[in-house]
Order: C-alpha cells, then structure tokens, then sequence
C-alpha cells in the first residue's frame, strides 16, 4: 500500500526516487519502533497487573477459613452442580417423516447411456 501512494503518478516498471526510496525506509523503521513501544508497554501493563492479581491471593490466603465456612461453601457447590445437571427421562420418540416426492431425486431421469 506505501508503494502504491508512493509510485502515485509513476509506472509500474519505474524504479523508485531517492526520496520516495528514504521515505519508504523512514516508514518502515516508524512502524517497527512503534510495534516494539507497544510490544513494550503491554508487557509492562500485563507485569503490573499480575503483580496486583498475585498480592492480593497472597492477602486472601492470610485469612483463615473456619470449618463451618467450608462446610458452608462446599454444600452451596453440591447444591449449584445439582441444579445444572437435568434428570432426564430414558424414553427414545421416532417420528416418521413423510417426504414429498420431487422430481429432482427420481431415478427415471438419469442418464444411462452417453448422449450424442
């Protein structure tokens, strides 16, 4: 796409400027600087934010959990899956289904010899 806006006005078989050639470079290495900035800021976003995420698990594991607590959490688990899973009764239905006939799959039309 660069080229094309760059050969605006140029044939195909034209060889390009010396300064259509530094523009092209100059293009290029923008785009590579600005791919590594951003290659570099998300992973210090991402280094930041797993930092945060791992401080606060080591915060939560401080807290002790009392038997009850568990008993409590463990039950509402039991409870939550059981509702998910449907009881399903075990009786299979067929349906016939009648097919309207259609030309378009009759054996009579097809062709058996070759035609000339």
């Amino acid at each position: 796409m660069v080229l094309v806006i760059l050969q605006f006005g140029v044939h195909m078989g034209d060889s390009l400027s010396s300064s259509q050639k530094i523009l092209l470079w100059g293009f290029i290495i923008l785009s590579v600087v600005l791919f590594i900035f951003f290659l570099y800021r998300t992973d210090k976003i991402i280094t930041v934010k797993n930092q945060s995420l791992t401080q606060s698990v080591h915060t939560s594991q401080t807290e002790e959990v009392t038997d009850e607590e568990a008993a409590a959490i463990a039950l509402a688990i039991h409870m939550y899956k059981r509702e998910i899973h449907d009881m399903e009764s075990l009786t299979i239905t067929l349906k016939k289904v009648s097919r309207i006939y259609s030309p378009w799959s009759s054996k009579i039309y097809t062709l058996r010899q070759n035609p000339r």
